[in-house]
């Protein structure tokens, strides 16, 4: 084999590696950027808290019975969505404090509005 015939087979070689090298680059770099999102990701997802609770509500007059029955209760991040029977209320976190007063118990939270009707979640 000549010299010539010697180089050109080495050009030949290190072209086809410098060929897998560019890919075998750009994976790498895909998979540490991947990497990245997937460890990043749990941290910006947020799910809300969902279950099935039972649920009181009264009204301010004490003459008015109590209702009473299973409820959907939803919390994410603070703000809590009730579904009971026909009703639904809704409670922004930064509403607390304004428009209801909530107390958290180890029963269940309690939900004080203006006017005395109270919705009461319970934890089965």
């Amino acid at each position: 084999m000549s010299s010539a015939d010697s180089r050109h087979n080495a050009l030949l070689s290190r072209a086809f590696f410098m060929h897998l090298q560019q890919p075998l680059k750009l994976t790498c770099k895909l998979l540490l950027l991947s990497a990245c999102f997937t460890i990043a990701q749990p941290d910006t997802r947020v799910h809300a808290d969902s279950t099935i609770a039972h649920c009181l509500l009264s009204d301010q007059n004490p003459s008015d019975p109590v209702e009473s029955g299973p409820c959907r209760f939803s919390q994410r991040q603070g703000n809590v969505f009730i579904i009971f029977g026909e009703q639904t209320f809704n409670f922004p976190d930064r509403e607390a404090g304004v428009r209801y007063q909530r107390s958290n118990r180890k029963s269940g939270i309690r939900f004080d509005m203006p006017g005395g009707s109270t919705v009461e979640v319970l934890w089965r």
